[in-house]
């Protein structure tokens, strides 16, 4: 008898201090709801198309200018005498070769087709939804209770019980 006792006494120490040690037990599963997420990814890409324009030909040659200059200083030797005739030489000269330039300005003018292609970075977004976590709420002791987990529960869930003195 008094070993009866004492294995009884000895079993009820050991369930109590399973409980406040913080045992286990089972919880039943009400409700899962999935956490999610989306993710945005940016995607980048490419794009070109040929385009038209018209290209003004440039020639760039200093020969109308000196050929201008040349013909302007014979033309101006031809007027005045002595110092004068110096003076009217450099004038037509300088004259001729302005003359001479703008015609030249004049026929570099022509314009041409010529096809470019023009590029430009688009950046798109790629979505992905992601299940990040679950929202669960089980039953334990007549009450609900809610948590997180990372994985999808099953019926029920594994609760840890811990008892606590109130001082």
């Amino acid at each position: 008898m008094k070993a009866r006792i004492l294995i009884m006494i000895t079993t009820l120490a050991a369930s109590g201090l399973a409980l406040a040690g913080g045992g286990y037990e089972t919880a039943r599963v009400v409700d899962v709801e999935p956490i999610r997420e989306v993710h945005r990814t940016p995607v980048d890409r490419e794009i070109c198309r040929e385009e038209t324009a018209y290209v003004r030909e440039r020639r760039h040659s200093h020969a109308p200018t000196v050929f201008g200059a040349i013909i302007g200083g014979v033309i101006g030797n031809q007027f005045g005498s002595g110092g004068g005739r110096d003076a009217a030489t450099a004038a037509g000269a300088l004259l001729g070769g302005a003359i001479g330039h703008d015609a030249s300005k004049a026929r570099d003018g022509r314009r041409y087709p010529a096809t470019r292609e023009r590029c430009r970075i688009e950046r798109d977004w790629r979505e992905r939804t992601v299940d990040s976590g679950y929202r669960v709420t089980y039953e334990y002791g007549g009450r609900l209770h809610r948590t997180t987990m990372a994985h999808p529960p099953g019926d029920t869930i594994r609760v840890r019980v811990s008892v606590d003195p109130v001082d």
